[in-house]
């Protein structure tokens, strides 16, 4: 069947019902940033007081073993259910700037690109 403007399938309209058009605001923008940053510095503390858990990083799988477990209290951490003032505040608690878990974010996300 041709394309016809203006006349959908079924499939395409249940197809389409599916996606949705979000632009996130720059303060949503910026709590995801500071959150992903936070669990980023989480995590390298998390693996660094867990490593004999994964030996010398040999056995990758003990790696994904040990982040799922990672993964899961992250997700219960009293961040999730925080404002962006509330994360702010959190860091502010913490000792550190918002630019610098930016800052670290970028750092780590540049060094990773590097890698692969």
């Amino acid at each position: 069947m041709a394309y016809q403007p203006g006349v959908c399938s079924f499939f395409e309209v249940t197809l389409m019902s599916q996606f949705t058009l979000h632009l996130p605001s720059k303060s949503e923008k910026q709590l995801y940033q500071l959150t992903d940053g936070l669990r980023l510095m989480y995590w390298q503390e998390f693996k660094q007081a867990h490593k004999e858990a994964v030996g010398e990083g040999k056995d990758f799988s003990n790696h994904l073993e040990l982040y799922q477990v990672f993964k899961d209290l992250w997700q219960h951490h009293e961040i999730q259910s925080m404002s962006l003032v509330e994360v702010q505040q959190f860091i502010s608690n913490l000792g550190y700037t918002c630019q610098e878990i930016i800052d670290a974010r970028k750092e780590y996300y540049d060094n990773r690109r590097n890698y692969l």
